[in-house]
């Protein structure tokens, strides 16, 4: 999707562009929190996600060009992965696993006469994953299985005033079906479990501008065929645990899909919407987490996280229409639409312990 002018990025609203390369494009803006005109370089990825961008503070009566360079970035992640898993029964274990991530980077910038800042830390990671998983082992080939999972985030800075929402959106699935653990050694492990999944979407949104910051939650659903793997092995001479996670899953339902269908054919072609839209909610969803862990010492190791995502449209965003049917929230149904993979890396050291 091109960006036009007026359309915002986070904080950032578009003026008009300046330039584009292999390096994505480069766009003069206004940054509505510090209230000035910035230069945002944003790269060639879909509006799906938070935006991968950079945003420079240009010197008076300097070019745009020369805007672009920064002088230090600093960053920082904090990760906790962790698992508990119990056999309560002989026919009943149950399995737990806890990730959270939050980090910042901080750019250090230039002001209008040209000294140096440390700018408002931009957010790189944010994740809460909490997984539940009761597994009844009755000694046959395949077990059935329940599970309860909520996906969400600390913060989000996806209003275009700046405001921050916290723990949204949240993603909670339910499913059930049929597990089969494949093998469990003390070097290796792989547990595999497919059935249907009910997800219910809560996204909160401020529907004014400011200093009106009364908030309101979106709630939409859907309901699909879920598969996951589980895998874990140690690698390199057993010096490093590589685990990783694949989820892939297929809606067949969506609370909005009549909604989707009704935008018409004139918003579609004056606000860029895709035409195929409607189909995008029941697009496979794609889930690849991995996590390399090297332990340096009994409490110190080394740890490198990269997850890639797949989600051709946000479901937690449905569209809105007045009462001539007219779309009143087009850059938020734009912005929904990711039809490029996301890709996040972590490198970290920490502590390692176990409670039990």
């Amino acid at each position: 999707m091109v960006l036009a002018q007026g359309h915002h990025l986070g904080r950032y609203e578009i003026l008009a562009p300046l330039g584009a390369g292999g390096m994505g494009e480069v766009f003069r803006a206004r940054d509505t929190r510090l209230e000035r005109e910035v230069a945002v370089r944003h790269e060639g990825f879909d509006l799906g996600t938070p935006p991968i961008m950079e945003a420079y503070v240009a010197r008076a009566g300097m070019g745009w060009l020369r805007a672009l360079g920064m002088e230090a970035i600093g960053a920082w992640t904090g990760i906790l992965n962790s698992k508990l898993e119990n056999q309560l029964h002989k026919k009943v274990n149950w399995r737990n696993n806890l990730k959270l991530a939050f980090g910042h980077t901080h750019n250090q910038m230039y002001d209008d006469q040209g000294i140096r800042f440390w700018d408002r830390p931009e957010k790189t990671t944010d994740l809460i994953d909490l997984e539940s998983i009761f597994r009844f082992t009755m000694g046959r080939w395949l077990d059935p299985y329940l599970a309860g999972r909520l996906l969400s985030q600390f913060v989000d800075i996806t209003d275009p005033y700046g405001r921050d929402l916290y723990i949204s959106p949240m993603n909670i699935f339910i499913s059930g079906g049929v597990a089969r653990e494949f093998y469990r050694t003390e070097d290796e492990f792989l547990l595999s479990r497919l059935g249907g999944a009910f997800r219910e979407n809560l996204r909160q949104f401020f529907p004014m501008a400011p200093p009106d910051d009364t908030k309101e939650t979106n709630t939409t659903h859907d309901a699909g065929i879920e598969w996951v793997s589980d895998y874990a092995i140690k690698v390199l001479e057993d010096k490093v645990l590589w685990t990783s996670k694949l989820t892939v899953y297929k809606p067949v339902e969506y609370s909005f899909r009549g909604d989707m269908d009704n935008i018409s054919d004139a918003d579609r072609q004056q606000y860029g919407i895709d035409g195929d839209i409607s189909s995008y909610p029941n697009a496979v969803d794609i889930n690849w987490e991995n996590i390399f862990s090297a332990e340096v010492t009994s409490w110190l190791n080394f740890n490198l996280y990269f997850m890639f995502i797949y989600d051709k449209y946000d479901n937690s965003i449905s569209p809105k229409f007045d009462a001539n049917g007219n779309l009143t929230n087009p850059n938020a149904v734009n912005a929904a639409i990711r039809k490029a993979g996301q890709f996040k890396q972590t490198l970290a050291v920490g502590l390692a312990f176990k409670l039990l």
